[in-house]
């Protein structure tokens, strides 16, 4: 019996190679973009999961009031390790780190930038870290003069030759010997170091370091509790850790929040975790389980398209005493073929896509072939796919009276299209939803591009401070505007891109009580700050050489002024960095951190030894490629041990667009996807509707209804069908856009035409999917369908 079904199933797929086809391949379509789908909210379920302590490790997050409001961070102090260990014995192991940043390594001639992260010994005993060769745990770095280098950078520097006791620079200052060598991290690893030093040996390099109080939130910390002691309790008891060692800030306290729930649960709002990567890690699960279920009613549509072929067949075998059950049982056979054809076939088109998928993304996937329960996920949600696909199908045709097939007659067009009309009414709906929340997204990032930022980014040029052209900048600087390529260059503490961190504790004239906790932004710059940036000045100047004082001036922005109520600010006396210093200038705002954020009060002045990177201008309408290459022999000629390594700001601004720019490239594919699958299940009704209605469509030719009436009267039925869906599509879309764009301080409209525009495109897609098969039924001769049995 088996044998018997399995060979007319077969032959049934052969002699409908066209819909065959169109089934198959767009089932496997669905399934591949699914699985794709899959293996990217699988990758983001099981970030830093793989950890043996897992159950244990925390990272210990700073909590500060401001405004009514508490916000959380990563940041901690130096000290802050030190007093969790002495002060709670629930702490099994405590490990500071910084970075990792990008720095320079020698070996011999060769010359690297290496990702290097600073940390106590005690990290390599809290997380697994797999050691190839060389002492595991803490006593890699017990010596302060031994690094851990990973796979990939042993081979880089060292070739094949053993890097165990291999001597590297770093930072072209001091030497270190290679201790251990361990694996590089997974992809789904929230440590991306390449060479990892000992937090003693950062302090002989850093000497500042070692007096670092609790005022400096620059560093992380990881805790790792010890067995059976539960983190509520931990909490509970280091809340008044901050008002016993910095009674200044008493208000701020720290709390533990779980190392592997912090990928996905990265956003706080008053202590708790409030969402993050997992919101879009929800939705691209929703979307996989969409477009599934999109390609399972397509192949619905498209096989019950084909049921009168098929219903001589179900009225002989139930003529001959075949029952509705082994007749289901049959379809459902034949459907699971067809399923596991279509893995098949997802199978190679993942393997076509998934790299440039990857590159989308931003994430780099690959195909766990041999991972067991992959296979086992795979092959039972094909199996699901097969019974849920074949559902509809099988149960159709199996209804099928064996007396009235046998004459010509099938169930009535009515009930027989009914349901199908409801399927096609949920695949576009889901797909108009995805044409709307597509152009929104995009609406919301022209929105933020096209949104002044205060100040010119073309042009900028941004590069790190390295070695010796700090010291040498202002021979650099003289040097790169008389060769003509740059108008103006500045030192500053980092991009202004970002925000440079925070500073609380400042004081001005007519502050209220508790405004001196208030964190204000600030930048540490030098001369020739407002000039290169291109910022507008309000009032007053920027920095000047010609002026000493204005070692000690401060140049604020508008928001700045606003939070300090300064009628008059130039000349005003303000305490910052523990010093008193005057107003000189007040800039108007300019987008520093978020540009979906409103713009926050800021501080601009000198410091000396604070310097993290050089801002230049390049010569307007100049060659960009020959200024470069003019600025590199510069740096070259002044700090010759680095490479010249450099961003544009613009392009460093626009990462800050990467997630919206990633959901927006998402939704588009996926809309297009949605559409070419919706419109298979919508020629797959119109193929039925038509087969049903031949005879009428005969009896109106002979009547003389010409091509385009009959067009007309196929077309309209599924012109409805897709304006309900328009009408159900649009009301979701206006709900869920409106919601994720009230998370934004700045955004766009939702504006009319985008529903008119998208109804429009929906018919218009609906008329080309539907018009071959209604002119193609039109065109036919009358006689033939009106020809008796």
């Amino acid at each position: 019996m088996l044998k018997n079904y399995i060979i007319i199933a077969w032959r049934n797929l052969l002699n409908n190679k066209l819909y065959s086809a169109i089934n198959i391949g767009g089932l496997a379509l669905g399934m591949a973009i699914s699985f794709m789908l899959l293996l990217y909210v699988y990758n983001e379920f099981s970030y830093d999961k793989f950890h043996a302590n897992n159950d244990r490790l925390y990272r210990v997050m700073n909590n500060q009031p401001v405004d009514g409001e508490v916000r959380t961070g990563s940041s901690t102090p130096k000290p802050l390790a030190e007093a969790l260990l002495k002060d709670y014995p629930e702490f099994d192991k405590v490990a500071r780190t910084t970075g990792p940043y990008p720095t320079l390594v020698n070996y011999k001639d060769k010359a690297l930038k290496l990702a290097i992260m600073s940390s106590d010994p005690s990290l390599l005993d809290m997380f697994s870290f797999e050691v190839v060769s060389g002492p595991k745990g803490s006593s890699a770095l017990a010596d302060i003069s031994s690094v851990v280098i990973t796979q990939s950078a042993a081979k880089s520097l060292f070739g094949d030759a053993n890097p165990l006791g291999q001597t590297i620079k770093i930072d072209n200052d001091r030497s270190y010997k290679v201790g251990s060598v361990i694996k590089d991290q997974p992809l789904n690893s929230s440590f991306r170091f390449k060479v990892l030093m000992s937090w003693k040996a950062l302090e002989a390099k850093m000497p500042w370091l070692v007096t670092s109080g609790w005022g400096n939130y620059s560093f992380s910390t990881f805790a790792m509790l010890k067995p059976g002691v539960s983190a509520d309790v931990a909490n509970n008891k280091i809340k008044g850790l901050i008002a016993k060692y910095d009674p200044n800030n008493k208000a701020n306290n720290v709390s533990l929040y779980p190392f592997a729930s912090l990928h996905l649960y990265n956003e706080f709002k008053n202590y708790k975790a409030v969402g993050g990567r997992i919101e879009y890690v929800r939705l691209f699960l929703m979307l996989a389980i969409g477009i599934l279920l999109v390609a399972c009613i397509n192949f619905m549509n498209l096989s019950t398209a084909r049921s009168e072929r098929r219903a001589r067949e179900v009225g002989v075998r139930k003529a001959i005493g075949a029952g509705r059950f082994s007749l289901i049982i049959q379809f459902m056979g034949e459907s699971l073929m067809m399923a596991f054809f279509a893995l098949g076939l997802s199978l190679i088109i993942i393997s076509l896509l998934l790299t440039s998928f990857s590159q989308i993304i931003g994430i780099k996937l690959t195909m766990p072939y041999t991972n067991t329960w992959a296979w086992v996920g795979a092959l039972a949600l094909t199996l699901v796919t097969g019974l849920v696909a074949g559902s509809y199908p099988s149960l159709f045709l199996s209804s099928f009276k064996p007396v009235k097939v046998l004459k010509g007659q099938l169930i009535s067009t009515k009930s027989a299209v009914r349901p199908r009309q409801v399927l096609v009414v949920v695949q576009f709906t889901f797909a108009i939803c995805l044409i709307l929340s597509s152009i929104f997204i995009y609406k919301q990032i022209s929105f933020i591009k096209d949104k002044p930022v205060g100040y010119e980014q073309n042009g900028l040029v941004e590069i790190e401070v390295e070695g010796s052209i700090d010291k040498n900048f202002d021979a650099f600087r003289r040097d790169a505007i008389s060769s003509g390529a740059i108008t103006d260059a500045a030192l500053t503490s980092g991009s202004i891109t970002n925000t440079n961190g925070n500073s609380w504790g400042i004081v001005w004239p007519g502050q209220l009580q508790g405004e001196d906790k208030i964190p204000i932004d600030q930048m540490v710059v030098n001369y020739n700050f407002v000039s290169t940036f291109g910022l507008t000045l309000a009032q007053g100047r920027d920095f000047d050489r010609g002026r000493p004082a204005d070692s000690l001036g401060l140049i604020v922005n508008e928001a700045a002024v606003k939070l300090m109520r300064m009628k008059e600010p130039l000349g005003q006396i303000v305490k910052w960095q523990g010093e008193n210093r005057t107003i000189i200038g007040v800039v108007k705002d300019f987008v520093w951190g978020s540009p979906f954020e409103p713009i926050k009060p800021a501080m601009m002045g000198q410091v000396k030894g604070w310097v993290g990177g050089i801002t230049m201008r390049l010569t307007p309408n100049a060659s960009v490629s020959k200024s470069m290459a003019t600025v590199q022999a510069i740096y070259k000629k002044y700090n010759p041990d680095y490479p010249f390594e450099y961003k544009f700001t613009d392009e460093v601004f626009g990462e800050k667009l990467n997630t919206e720019q990633l959901l927006g490239n998402m939704a588009t594919g996926f809309t297009a996807l949605a559409i070419v699958i919706s419109c298979l299940g919508l020629f797959g009704l119109a193929s039925f509707s038509a087969e049903q209605r031949k005879k009428e469509i005969g009896i109106r030719k002979v009547l003389g209804a010409s091509t385009a009436n009959i067009w007309f009267k196929l077309s309209q039925e599924f012109v409805k069908l897709v304006l309900v869906s328009f009408v159900i599509g649009a009301c979701i879309s206006y709900y869920n856009v409106d919601n994720w764009l009230s998370k934004y301080t700045y955004h766009t409209e939702i504006s009319g035409w985008v529903f008119v525009v998208t109804m429009l495109l929906s018919v218009v897609i609906c008329l080309l999917t539907v018009s071959w098969q209604a002119i193609k039924s039109a065109w036919t001769n009358p006689v033939k369908n009106l020809r008796s049995e």
